[in-house]
């Protein structure tokens, strides 16, 4: 029966292996600083390092550099920006890879234009209302449109449609209005009116 991962002496052996001597380009002092990247990021941002001091500290405790050699400031330097680097990317990285599936960055959502009926489903969609616009002309063998007032004045015994209708406003009710005249009545009244002086325009499909 073999026996589980975790208490596999002989992984336990190659892991603690691998974490020490592991990556040739990753030196021990680059691995050092990695492990404790977050203690060492909050000491430097409240304290400004000095490396010159701090890297003799560092080859005092048995840090070296990729070449076995105790660092430099320049070294020490160089080294804490790559682990910087990599862990901003590593940070980076799982943050891409968490993110929802309408998500286009964190805490970023793709929007959809919502339908036509999105608002309201149980209404009918209505087509687009089309507007044809084109010059127009009086239909053929329709009886050529003058204006009220040369047309009363041309045609004697026949009273202009604006006589009863001032320009100037709308007809007074005493005196325009009969007594007997039904509200059906003065409504076709007074869309006749208007028809009399308004100019044609496109029609609408």
């Amino acid at each position: 029966m073999s026996r589980p991962p975790s208490k596999d002496r002989r992984l336990v052996k190659v892991l603690t292996a691998l974490r020490a001597h592991g990556g040739s380009a990753r030196s021990p002092l680059y691995r050092w600083m990695h492990r404790h990247h977050d203690p060492l990021s909050a000491a430097f941002a409240e304290i400004p390092p000095a490396w010159g001091p701090l890297s003799a500290e560092l080859a005092a405790v048995g840090l070296t550099d990729a070449d076995g050699k105790p660092p430099t400031a320049q070294s020490a330097r160089q080294t804490w920006y790559r682990v910087r680097r990599d862990v901003a990317r590593a940070h980076a990285a799982a943050k891409a890879a968490a993110l929802a599936p309408d998500e286009i960055a964190p805490a970023v959502h793709a929007v959809t234009p919502p339908a036509a009926t999105a608002l309201d489903p149980a209404a009918p969609s209505r087509p687009g209302m089309l507007l044809d616009i084109r010059p127009a002309r009086v239909a053929a063998g329709a009886p050529p449109v003058a204006a009220p007032a040369a047309a009363a004045a041309n045609t004697p015994g026949v009273a202009s449609a604006t006589a009863a209708a001032p320009v100037t406003g709308p007809p007074s009710p005493a005196s325009a209005t009969p007594a007997s005249e039904t509200a059906a009545e003065q409504l076709r009244r007074l869309l006749t009116t208007i028809d009399a002086g308004k100019v044609p325009l496109p029609k609408v499909m």
